[in-house]
């Protein structure tokens, strides 16, 4: 039996990046996939946990055992 033959299919997406962070915006506008709340003076502000996770400050306060519950966080 012949090996397989590998084919290579290379595609560009100069624009990627910005359709990624459009859609989450789009998503984040709708309220899908927001399961944080910071509140900042006052001001309610949904967000994707997973956005926020890029930060180690975030991380950090997710990895921890017993983090705030529900999903709300005041920031000072």
């Amino acid at each position: 039996m012949e090996a397989e033959e590998k084919m290579e299919c290379l595609q560009e997406f100069p624009e990627h990046h910005k359709m990624i962070l459009d859609r989450l915006n789009e998503q984040r506008e709708q309220d899908q996939f927001t399961y944080i709340t910071l509140i900042v003076d006052g001001h309610h502000f949904k967000a994707h946990k997973a956005v926020l996770a890029a930060c180690r400050f975030f991380i950090t306060i997710f990895s921890s055992p017993g983090h705030v519950l529900p999903q709300i966080f005041s920031i000072l």
